[in-house]
């Protein structure tokens, strides 16, 4: 389990720090508020079964034209739900051509993958290591596990008044179609052995 520390020392419950703002969202996705359900190592171990790891994917730049000029600060990296760089350096780095992290002189929109510089950056090309999380497909992992802690509600009539405790399984059911609906398919990339350089 992510977050385990080993030598007999009791697992952590408190997630990776860069995960915070995603396990928040998860939450709210799941209507895991108010007295949780999971911790937060647990939404994490969910979310990690969702992630993609991505490594020196180039950023692209959004030209901007102000005051006359063309700048180059706003770059995208083309993914969303990123780990935000508390998590360090094994979840998320910002670096130039040289392989040199940029620890600054940007601000992260983790949640779109936007990277927005101080200073324009023409002509020099910028990459990222990250780690992109598909959080509707999580969240429809979360749905299926409030499901199967209902799985044994039942429906009853007593004393003229119905009860339908099962509704609750039917709602989680239907959340985790609902944002199996949006999560990102899954994309896999085949090489041809036969022919020179793939395809």
């Amino acid at each position: 389990m992510p977050g385990t520390v080993l030598s007999g020392t009791a697992a952590a419950v408190d997630g990776r720090a860069g995960m915070s703002d995603l396990i928040t969202r998860w939450r709210r996705m799941v209507d895991d508020q108010g007295t949780a359900v999971w911790t937060a190592d647990e939404a994490q171990e969910i979310l990690d079964t969702f992630r993609t790891d991505i490594y020196a994917q180039e950023l692209t730049p959004a030209p901007q034209h102000i005051g006359g000029t063309t700048q180059y600060k706003v770059h995208l990296s083309g993914f969303e739900n990123l780990e935000a760089a508390a998590s360090g350096t094994a979840a998320f780095r910002l670096f130039d051509a040289n392989g040199s992290a940029i620890p600054s002189g940007y601000t992260a929109d983790y949640l779109r993958g936007i990277f927005t510089f101080a200073a324009d950056q023409r002509g020099s090309v910028r990459y990222v290591d990250a780690r992109s999380y598909d959080i509707d497909a999580a969240a429809a992992a979360g749905w299926r596990e409030w499901m199967a802690s209902k799985a044994q509600l039942y429906r009853f009539s007593a004393d003229g008044a119905s009860y339908d405790r099962a509704q609750w399984f039917d709602h989680c059911v239907q959340m985790a179609d609902y944002y199996d609906r949006r999560s990102k398919p899954s994309i896999t990339r085949l090489e041809r052995a036969d022919v020179s350089g793939g395809w």
